[in-house]
C-alpha cells in the first residue's frame, strides 16, 4: 500500500515529481520521500506525515538543480512506521549511486535477509525494500540491467519498483504484475508512477503499463526494455486495487476504475433483484460508484445520507483508540432528513474486521433508519494479503471466523450480501461473459485462499 513515481531529463523534476507524490497521497499517508540527482550528488530528502512537508523544507522550495528524481508515499505492511522505514533508500557502493522506491511485498523477505546477514551485510532499516540494496550492492558485472535482473531473480512475491542511479531512472514490475506500474511522457520526458492521473496532473500522457517481470531503462530521453524472466501472457494483477485501493479516475485493462466499480454496484442489484428500498445510499467514499451502478440497475433513489469529515486522519484517531465510538461519529455524520423512516440499500467495498461497519449501522438506526440492506461490492475476505495490501491476520477476520448469516446478526441489519467473485471478475475485465474458471489476470487471494506464489511459513501477519 505504497505510492512510488519517477521522472528522468526535465529541469522541474522535484516539482512535477511532488505533484505526482500528492496525486498518489491515497496510496500512503504515513510518510514521504524524494531523491533528486543533478549536477550535484544525488540527494534524498524524507519526511513523516504527508506530501506536503516536502514543501515545507526551505531547501527544497530553493529548486535544488535537479533533472531526474523519484518519489515514494508509504502506507506500512510489513514493518515499523518510522522515518527510518520511510523511502527511497540511498546507498552509494561499486555500481554508483543508487535510490530505491517500492511498492509491495517481498515474501522471501527473512530467508534473504538471514543469507545477506551470513555474508555481512549490516541492515539500517527493517523494511524488506533494503534486502534488494544489498543484493544489489553484491552483484557483479557493469551492465545495470544484468545487475538489477540476477538481483530480482532471487526475490519472491510483489514488487513494483523505481530506481535511480546517478541520472538512469529504472522501473521493474514482478513477474506476477501485482502491483500497478506505468509509463507516461511529458515532452522528451518519461515518467514511471504507480497510477495514471499522477502522470496526467504533472501534465503527461499515458503510454502503456510495464508488463509483468519487465526492466524499462530510461536515460537521455531515451528507452531500453528487457525481461527479467520468460514473458507469460498469465498476471496476477491485485483485484482489490480496482475495488478499494485506486484512484477512480486511474486507468487500468483500459478503462477507469469508476467504471469497474459502478459495474460493481450494477452486478450487486441484479444479485438483489428481489429487495425493494426507498434509497440506495453510499458509504463515503468507498461505496460512491458501486452505488450509482446500483441505483441505474435498480431504479432506487441514489441519495448521499452521510458527510465525511476528511479533516479526521490517522495521526487523530491513533492516540483514541479508547474512543472507537467517538471517532466514528467524527468521520461519518449522518444526514436525518435523507435516512429517518427509509429502508435503505447501504453500499461500501468490503468488510475486514466488521467492527466499523457495526458502528456505522448503529449511527444509522440513531439517525432513524426503518430497514437496512448492507450490500459489498466484493465477496468476503476470508485470507491475509502478502502482496501489499493491509489487511490484518486470518483470525482478525470477521468473514474467515464467521457465515454471511452470522455477520448479518453480528451488524444488526435486514440482509446482507456480498458480490460474487464471479461478478467481481466480470466487472473488473469488462466482459459479461467471462467465466470464473478462465484465466482471468487477477490475484483473489484474499477471497479464495489460492496464492500465486508460494507464502513463507515464518511470515507473519499482524492483528
Amino acid at each position: 500500500m505504497c505510492g512510488i513515481i519517477g521522472i528522468e531529463n526535465n529541469e522541474d523534476a522535484m516539482v512535477l515529481t511532488a505533484a505526482g507524490l500528492l496525486t498518489l497521497q491515497h496510496r500512503g499517508e504515513e510518510s514521504v520521500g524524494i531523491t533528486l540527482s543533478g549536477k550535484d550528488k544525488m540527494k534524498t530528502f524524507k519526511y513523516m506525515g504527508l506530501v506536503s512537508k516536502i514543501f515545507d523544507d526551505e531547501i527544497l522550495l530553493k529548486k535544488l538543480p535537479a533533472t531526474t528524481a523519484i518519489g515514494h508515499v508509504r502506507y506500512t505492511t510489513s514493518s515499523k512506521s518510522s522515518l527510518t522505514n520511510a523511502q527511497p533508500f540511498q546507498i552509494t557502493c561499486i555500481h554508483g549511486n543508487i535510490s530505491v522506491a517500492h511498492n509491495g511485498n517481498i515474501t522471501n523477505f527473512n530467508e534473504i535477509k538471514e543469507m545477506l546477514l551470513r555474508k555481512g551485510a549490516i541492515f539500517s532499516h527493517t523494511s524488506d525494500t533494503e534486502i534488494l540494496l544489498h543484493l544489489m550492492a553484491m552483484a557483479k558485472g557493469d551492465e545495470l540491467t544484468d545487475i538489477i535482473a540476477s538481483s530480482i531473480r532471487k526475490l519472491d512475491g510483489a514488487f513494483s519498483l523505481v530506481i535511480l542511479r546517478d541520472k538512469t531512472l529504472i522501473g521493474v514490475r514482478d513477474k506476477n504484475g501485482f502491483r500497478p506500474l506505468v509509463l507516461g511522457k511529458i515532452g522528451n520526458s518519461y515518467i514511471l508512477s504507480s497510477e495514471t492521473p499522477a502522470i496526467e496532473v504533472m501534465g503527461g500522457k499515458y503510454v502503456r503499463d510495464i508488463e509483468p517481470g519487465e526492466i524499462i531503462v530510461i536515460e537521455n530521453g531515451e528507452i531500453k526494455r528487457s525481461f527479467i524472466y520468460e514473458i507469460s501472457k498469465k498476471k496476477n494483477t491485485c483485484i482489490f486495487e480496482q475495488v478499494y485501493f485506486a484512484r477512480p479516475d486511474s486507468t487500468m485493462f483500459g478503462h477507469t476504475v469508476k467504471e469497474a466499480r459502478i459495474k460493481m454496484g450494477e452486478y450487486l442489484a441484479l444479485q438483489m433483484k428481489d429487495i425493494k428500498a426507498d434509497i440506495v445510499m453510499p458509504v463515503p467514499d468507498t461505496g460512491y460508484c458501486a452505488a450509482i451502478g446500483f441505483s441505474r440497475v435498480s431504479n432506487i433513489l441514489f441519495e448521499n445520507g452521510l458527510v465525511r469529515n476528511y479533516y479526521v486522519g490517522r495521526s487523530f484517531i491513533k492516540p483514541m483508540q479508547n474512543l472507537r465510538d467517538l471517532i466514528a461519529r467524527f468521520k461519518l455524520r449522518p444526514i436525518k432528513e435523507v435516512i429517518n423512516g427509509k429502508e435503505i440499500v447501504l453500499i461500501d467495498d468490503s468488510i475486514v474486521r466488521g467492527t466499523t461497519s457495526r458502528r456505522l449501522v448503529n449511527i444509522l438506526k440513531e439517525a432513524g433508519a426503518r430497514r437496512i440492506h448492507f450490500a459489498l461490492s466484493c465477496p468476503p475476505i476470508i485470507n491475509s494479503c502478502y502482496y501489499g495490501i493491509d489487511t490484518p491476520s486470518r483470525s482478525n477476520l470477521i468473514a474467515a471466523n464467521n457465515s454471511i448469516e452470522e455477520i448479518r446478526k453480528y451488524l444488526d441489519i435486514d440482509t446482507l450480501t456480498f458480490l460474487t467473485l464471479e461478478n467481481l471478475i466480470k466487472a473488473c475485465s469488462f466482459d459479461d461473459k467471462k467465466n470464473i474458471e478462465e484465466d482471468n489476470n487477477f490475484c483473489t487471494a484474499c477471497f479464495t485462499g489460492k496464492y500465486p506464489t508460494k507464502i513463507p511459513n515464518n511470515i507473519c501477519k499482524e492483528g
